[in-house]
C-alpha cells in the first residue's frame, strides 16, 4: 500500500493507539472496550514481554495518521487493531500481520468469529483457526445472587499483596495449563500482569483457605473493572483437592458481589469453548455467551 509505514510507537502515540483500538471495538461491538490507560498498560506488557517497544510493537502510519497497531505481549500472544474507516484497511492489517508473523513460529492472532474480512486476511497469510473461546456477560446488578455457600472448613480470607503471591501463583499454575489456551507465566511476569496496573484492587482478589481460613489456599479468582462500567472476572481456579464441593461457584458469586458496589453495567469473563464444565458453572450464575473469538496460528 503506497504511503504506508510501519514504525515502533513512542509515548506520544498512546492516544492515537487508543483511538485506533476504540474504532475497531466500535466496529465490532458498537462501543469501546478500553481507554488510554488500557493502551498504556498494553504497551507496558510489550516492554515486559519483549524487552522494549521497539522489539515488540509497530504502528501503521499513513501520512501523519496512526491507522493500526500490532503488539506482542508474550508466549506468542498478540494484539492487532486496525481502524476500519482507514483507506484499504485490509492492506494495513496484512502489513501488520506480516510483521507479527516474523516474530516467531508460535505467534497467535485472534479475531471475532463474525469478522470474516480479518479471518480472510489471516488465512491468506497462512494463519488458520486452532481453537475458539467465548466471552460471557451477566448484568452488573448482582442483587439476584444469594451469598456464596462456602464448603465446610473453607473460608474466604483477605488477599495479602506481597505475602500470598507465591502461594497463590503455585496453586494456580499447578493446574492452569491443563486447559488448552492457558499459558504458564513465571511469577514475576504473573505479578506484573495480574497484581499490578492502573486497574488493580486487592479487595477484588478473592482467596479461600482450608482450616477455617488458616490453612492452605484452595481456590481463588481475580476481579477488576474496565472503562465503560464493565466488571471482569479472570483466573478462577480451584485446587484439585477441593473440587466437587461447590467452591468454584462460591468464589465466582463472591467476586460478582464484590464488583457490585462498583456499579458495573455488566460483568464479563472468558472461557475456552471446549470447557463445558466451566460454561455450565458460569451459566448457573447468570452469565450468557455474547462473543466468540477464533484463535489463529500458522499452518
Amino acid at each position: 500500500m503506497a504511503g504506508l509505514d510501519l514504525r515502533a510507537p513512542g509515548d506520544a502515540d498512546v492516544e492515537a493507539i487508543a483511538r485506533v483500538i476504540d474504532a475497531q471495538d466500535i466496529g465490532w461491538w458498537g462501543e469501546p472496550d478500553g481507554d488510554v490507560d488500557d493502551a498504556r498498560d498494553e504497551l507496558e506488557r510489550v516492554r515486559r514481554a519483549t524487552g522494549s517497544v521497539e522489539a515488540g510493537a509497530r504502528v501503521a502510519v499513513v501520512g501523519d495518521a496512526v491507522v493500526g497497531v500490532a503488539m506482542s505481549v508474550g508466549h506468542g500472544h498478540t494484539s492487532l487493531a486496525v481502524d476500519p474507516t482507514a483507506d484499504d484497511s485490509s492492506a494495513v492489517r496484512r502489513a501488520l500481520i506480516t510483521w507479527l508473523a516474523g516474530l516467531g513460529d508460535d505467534v497467535q492472532i485472534d479475531s471475532p468469529a463474525q469478522d470474516s474480512e480479518r479471518l480472510g486476511d489471516l488465512a491468506a497469510l497462512g494463519f488458520v483457526p486452532s481453537r475458539s473461546s467465548f466471552e460471557l456477560e451477566r448484568p452488573g446488578d448482582v442483587t439476584d445472587l444469594a451469598g456464596p455457600a462456602w464448603p465446610d472448613g473453607i473460608e474466604p480470607v483477605p488477599f495479602r499483596l506481597g505475602v500470598d503471591d507465591e502461594e497463590l501463583h503455585e496453586m494456580i499454575y499447578s493446574f492452569w495449563t491443563d486447559v488448552p489456551g492457558h499459558t504458564y507465566r513465571p511469577i514475576d511476569e504473573w505479578r506484573s500482569s495480574v497484581l499490578a496496573g492502573s486497574w488493580f484492587d486487592a479487595d477484588l482478589i478473592v482467596v479461600a483457605r482450608e482450616g477455617d481460613g488458616h490453612g492452605a489456599l484452595q481456590g481463588s479468582v481475580v476481579a477488576r473493572t474496565f472503562v465503560g462500567d464493565v466488571g471482569w472476572v479472570s483466573q478462577l481456579g480451584v485446587a484439585r483437592t477441593a473440587r466437587g464441593l461447590g467452591l468454584g461457584r462460591a468464589l465466582l458469586v463472591e467476586a460478582c458481589r464484590r464488583l457490585g458496589p462498583k456499579e458495573p453495567r455488566i460483568i464479563g469473563l472468558g472461557v475456552e469453548a471446549e470447557n463445558s464444565n466451566a460454561l455450565g458453572l458460569y451459566r448457573s450464575v447468570g452469565f450468557e455467551i455474547t462473543r466468540e473469538w477464533i484463535h489463529c496460528s500458522r499452518r
